[in-house]
């Protein structure tokens, strides 16, 4: 890069930049040229314009020539500074000999000054300083010295002086225009710079904007390749060991399926997948950079963001349904529970009857339940959020807990690390891993007699995504019952609402973690709640 071209300023030029490089291109030219002078001369000296007024004289200064242009070409790449020095001596060196060996030839007849020429026009190109047209003065004095001197020996012709001036107006000529391409040059340069400038901090600063964005963000090119990807990707995708040059296949299979389907179809519309099994629900979105498809842009979006949002709108609904409900539904039912309860107070009633009463009751309780669930979820206050270390947290929510139940559970409490910090609404966590220990107590002794229930928290080293199960030792789901398991009213149990799982999930959500199924291959069930990189403050 040129740091600089003025001569004032040329130190600051690097060694290996355009002007060095020039420079060096010169140094081989000056010896090309004084060898082949050289050469011609030595094989046709009868015959050759060269040294034909004095041989002697062309044969020192072509020799001493040659040498000195050697010497400077081995300085040219030697050393590494002075630059405008190293072109002023050049310059001068050349203007002195050629007008030894311009005399020694016949003078200005000879053609020999047109060489001084080439070297005043490139001191104004090599410098870019106006200063360099002195050198063109000084050559055009050193003709015109060297004319009045042969002439007062009588060594030339008569049209000496035509030539000289000539000679002169050439060198100022090709010296004025060389310092002005020059100039040309070096102030588009300084434009390409500033712009190449601009550029470099202008992709500077997309990076930056792209490395700390929330969203996802891949470059992909032709054959699959990752050429960028921020850190949000890398989180989603279960943080890969490597991605640089690496193909997407080999990061995320289901994403390359996708963008492969959507090279092929105009009209294909993307689907959430999981990379990893715990991983989050992630949409992509595919932009084609340039008209074709060939290199592309792969935004992925959390869905647990879209989740919220799309919870706002079902709880607005919700809260406008269940005062519905609570009208329409509840007092009628609480007419009924009363009804039944005071039948089954009565004398005269018949115990065949008894029984159809416990029925009536035991149904109105189910409904009632579902009721206060629904409420509860369309009712949800603000999530109120704060740091909450699991490590000391469940044991004192679990001492709670068990201190309300007749048939205590069986709790085995393991943590990895003793600091497992989160940010969470205490509330709804207890809520959550209430219902959680309930069902995992209830299908443990379903199975084996006892209501064991182990909770184990830690953190996942491949993602490093902090992680808090619930373990029972029942009979498992199966695959069919897993894909419905937080659907909204779905349950396996007579007296269950179907809605403590799904409200489970919902409260997860709303403080940005998720709730998962995870099959055991040792038998029993494992919900797990994944807290997001948001939720996390210190480990």
């Amino acid at each position: 890069m040129i740091k600089e071209l003025q001569a004032d300023k040329a130190e600051k030029i690097l060694p290996f930049s355009a002007p060095w490089r020039a420079l060096r291109v010169f140094s081989v030219y000056r010896v090309v040229l004084a060898f082949s002078l050289f050469i011609l001369f030595q094989f046709n000296q009868e015959t050759s314009l060269l040294g034909s007024e004095n041989q002697q004289l062309f044969y020192i200064s072509i020799l001493s020539f040659s040498l000195i242009t050697g010497v400077g070409l081995f300085l040219c790449f030697t050393v590494k500074r002075l630059y405008v020095l190293q072109i002023q001596v050049a310059v001068l060196i050349d203007i002195v000999f050629i007008l030894l060996m311009m005399h020694a030839s016949g003078g200005a007849s000879s053609g020999l000054g047109v060489l001084i020429a080439v070297s005043t026009s490139a001191a104004a190109i090599l410098t870019g300083n106006a200063s360099a047209l002195a050198y063109s003065v000084l050559a055009s004095i050193g003709v015109l010295s060297e004319e009045l001197y042969s002439g007062a020996l009588g060594l030339h012709g008569q049209n000496g002086m035509t030539q000289v001036g000539i000679l002169s107006i050439t060198f100022m000529a090709t010296s004025l225009l060389s310092y002005y391409l020059s100039r040309r040059i070096i102030e588009s340069e300084s434009v390409a710079q500033a712009s190449i400038k601009g550029l470099e901090n202008m992709e500077k600063l997309n990076e930056e904007i792209i490395q700390f964005m929330s969203t996802g963000v891949l470059v992909v090119d032709s054959l699959n390749q990752i050429r960028l990807i921020n850190r949000a990707a890398w989180v989603h995708l279960g943080m890969p060991q490597s991605t640089k040059s690496r193909r997407l296949e080999q990061v995320s299979t289901p994403l390359a399926r996708q963008i492969n389907l959507w090279r092929q179809k105009n009209s294909y519309r993307s689907k959430p997948f999981r990379n990893t099994g715990t991983g989050p629900n992630l949409l992509p979105n595919f932009s084609a950079i340039g008209e074709q498809k060939d290199n592309a842009i792969i935004f992925l979006e959390d869905t647990s963001f879209l989740n919220q949002q799309a919870q706002s709108l079902k709880l607005a609904s919700l809260g406008r349904l269940t005062a519905s409900i609570a009208h329409e539904i509840r007092n009628p039912l609480g007419a009924l529970s009363h009804a039944a309860q005071l039948m089954k107070e009565s004398e005269n009633i018949d115990p065949d009857n008894l029984g159809l009463v416990e029925i009536i009751e035991k149904n109105t309780r189910r409904v009632n339940d579902i009721i206060e669930n629904i409420m509860s979820m369309s009712q949800r206050r603000t999530v109120q959020a704060k740091e909450v270390n699991l490590s000391s947290f469940i044991p004192s929510m679990l001492q709670d807990y068990v201190s309300g139940k007749d048939n205590k559970p069986l709790l085995d409490i393991q943590f990895q690390s003793p600091n497992l910090k989160v940010h969470f609404d205490v509330s709804q966590l207890t809520q959550i891993l209430t219902n959680l220990i309930d069902n995992a107590a209830r299908y443990s002794e379903l199975k084996t007699g006892k209501p064991y229930v182990q909770l184990m928290g830690g953190v996942e080293p491949h993602s490093q995504t902090m992680f808090l199960d619930v373990i029972d030792k029942g009979e498992g789901i199966t695959p069919e019952v897993a894909e419905k398991l937080f659907e909204p009213f779905f349950t396996t149990s007579r007296s269950g609402t179907g809605l403590g799982l799904y409200l489970s999930k919902e409260l997860c959500e709303a403080n940005r973690a998720r709730l998962d199924y995870i099959p055991l291959t040792t038998g029993g069930s494992c919900f797990r709640i994944s807290f997001s990189a948001g939720n996390i403050r210190n480990k």
